[in-house]
């Protein structure tokens, strides 16, 4: 990982830190659930700088190429000044059918902002607006006592304003109002960015007295979710916030609690290596700090260093590629960068690119089950979903994690494709890509992964992983999945379980053993059909109990109920109803 510079105003807190909320909110923090909603986990994109023409093509170029999308980004500018909560007409005409189409299409819409009211404001990005005279809220604020240290102006990358004060129970109202408008529209979150690191002046004086930045921060962060919840409920509304974060010239900090992240991104990092190292060692601390919902930009955010701005990063497609394997096996995904990337615009193989992107987001998308039940679980008191391996000093240069203690991760960090990777103890490990399978605490040495389409990846013997699948682009499946249960077996000699967060809102309990005669799947209950992909590696499979073998794949398809053996691995599909999968060796 590259050494920052160090910050100008040195600011340190930990994510265990309490914060005394006496005023402003009114809802106990205690109180507010941990939870994110399931569609949170699909794929996200979006752009720098955007409107409401260019937002319709972004999303119907994925939809076009079929990459799947769960939620839009409007970052900044979609306001009439900063911040106004108004969506500018002329950059966003009709911005409520904007909404209203985007949720048919069953995509969210995110709106960025922060916690600043300008009075002069600019965009220094091509393509940004121009705003005459101050934001129309600011005189206000600045009358009534609304922003803290008495109004004082500070300077950060959208113009001159002062910070809004979340200690002030009438400030709180009169800022919650004019959001109440978007919440009503049916916006789904914020994406709510770090203003308050340029606040110049601490400690801050407040209507509740002198408070630290950090106070500060963790202040703005709960006031937007706890009024988002309130208005949208806990299945409609999310805040998407920074957790461990080190970028520009701050030094590195928890930024909301983990309590109040139900999305949390390391953004902001340059679009190489380095800027991948970096979002993976602040996803890691993040992760060691109680973070649940992390992620990065994908393909990195900045085309510039973000430390010495006169230093230009070239786009890599390489780098991008290996960077979206990455973001795919991370609980968050998004794509957003400076130069308003997609996969189709690419400077080079574009083709691979689109299908490279395709392959995991579809993926992602399948695996929703799975994140949403690994996080539910870990805000129910279990591991956090992404689990480092190794400590601090370990982690550079090679950044292995094993996400839901399923997969074993092994990013791809330079131009070469190879690296070492040492599987963790305590298990075998069978390769995603070739299903080889190694004992715990084997260094499989120069791994090959030239072909940029994929990264080291392996499964914990073990492991059962739910899925959601509709048709044939990962293999995983084939459109006769589409409304069953997919499931992924890699059975152990001890028996081992997966509890699945369902749709309808119910559990489904899935286990997984095998002996030297059989191998046993079972759901605790079968609501709809099952389709169960076992590995059952070299090991003869001569009956499943109850359903008849398919000679074919496309007979496999084709039946309601049946088995097929392809390769290290046994398909078995059964109807609803059906809670024990049997098969005899």
């Amino acid at each position: 990982m590259r050494k920052h510079l160090a910050l100008l105003l040195l600011i340190g807190c930990s994510p265990a830190k309490s914060l005394s909320i006496d005023v402003g909110t009114d809802t106990d923090p205690a109180t507010l659930p941990r939870y994110t909603p399931r569609w949170a986990f699909e794929p996200w994109i979006s752009k720098d700088i955007s409107n409401g023409p260019d937002t319709y093509a972004f999303v119907d170029g994925f939809r076009e190429r079929d990459i799947p999308v769960g939620v839009v980004v409007l970052d900044s500018p979609w306001e009439t000044n900063y911040n106004t909560f108004v969506p500018n007409p002329n950059r966003y005409p009709e911005f409520p059918r904007l909404v209203n189409d985007m949720k048919a299409r069953d995509i969210r819409v995110v709106l960025w902002t922060t916690q600043m009211i300008n009075e002069s404001s600019f965009d220094a990005e091509s393509g940004g607006d121009r705003y005459v005279g101050a934001s129309p809220n600011y005189g206000a604020a600045r009358r009534n006592g609304y922003c803290v240290n008495d109004a004082a102006l500070e300077t950060w990358w959208k113009g001159q304003g002062c910070a809004l004060d979340f200690f002030n129970p009438e400030a709180v109202k009169w800022w919650r109002a004019q959001q109440d408008p978007l919440l009503a529209l049916g916006i789904a979150g914020w994406k709510l960015d770090f203003g308050e690191s340029y606040i110049t002046r601490t400690p801050i004086k407040t209507f509740a007295g002198e408070k630290s930045l950090q106070e500060y921060s963790e202040q703005y962060y709960l006031d937007f979710l706890t009024h988002g919840l309130k208005r949208r409920g806990r299945e409609e509304f999310v805040t998407m916030v920074r957790p461990y974060d080190k970028s520009y010239v701050f030094e590195g900090r928890f930024f909301a609690r983990p309590e109040h992240t139900p999305v949390g991104w390391v953004g902001d990092n340059r679009r190489d290596w380095i800027g991948l190292e970096d979002a993976l060692d602040h996803m890691f601390r993040s992760a060691r700090a109680g973070y649940v919902m992390i992620g990065s930009d994908v393909g990195g955010y900045l085309d510039i260093d973000d430390v010495n701005m006169s230093i230009q990063v070239p786009f890599s497609q390489t780098n991008f590629v290996r960077w979206v394997a990455v973001g795919a096996m991370n609980p968050f995904m998004q794509l957003h960068g400076r130069g308003n990337l997609t996969p189709w615009t690419v400077n080079e193989r574009v083709d691979e690119t689109v299908a490279t992107y395709r392959y995991w987001a579809k993926l992602h998308h399948q695996l929703v089950p799975f994140l949403f039940s690994i996080s539910e679980a870990a805000y129910a008191g279990a591991p956090v979903p992404m689990q480092p391996v190794g400590e601090l000093a370990s982690w550079a240069g090679d950044y292995r994690y094993v996400l839901g203690d399923a997969f074993l991760v092994a990013p791809i960090l330079n131009d070469t494709g190879i690296r070492d990777v040492v599987l963790p103890d305590g298990s075998r490990w069978i390769d995603w890509w070739s299903s080889a399978v190694h004992d715990g605490g084997t260094t499989l040495a120069a791994y090959d992964s030239t072909d940029r389409s994929r990264i080291p990846m392996f499964v914990r013997e073990g492991a059962v992983i739910p899925l959601e699948v509709s048709d044939d682009s990962t293999a995983l499946g084939s459109s006769t999945s589409a409304g069953r249960l997919t499931v992924l077996a890699y059975p152990a000699t001890t028996q081992t379980k997966f509890s699945v967060h369902e749709v309808d809102g119910e559990l489904t309990e899935l286990t997984a053993v095998r002996d030297a005669t059989s191998t046993t799947v079972t759901l605790s209950r079968a609501p709809r059909g099952t389709v169960a992909r076992i590995w059952t590696d070299t090991r003869v499979v001569t009956a499943v109990a109850g359903l008849s073998e398919q000679t074919t794949r496309a007979a496999f398809d084709a039946a309601e109920g049946g088995w097929f053996k392809d390769g290290a691995y046994t398909w078995v599909r059964a109807p609803s109803g059906v809670t024990e999968l049997r098969l005899t060796h």
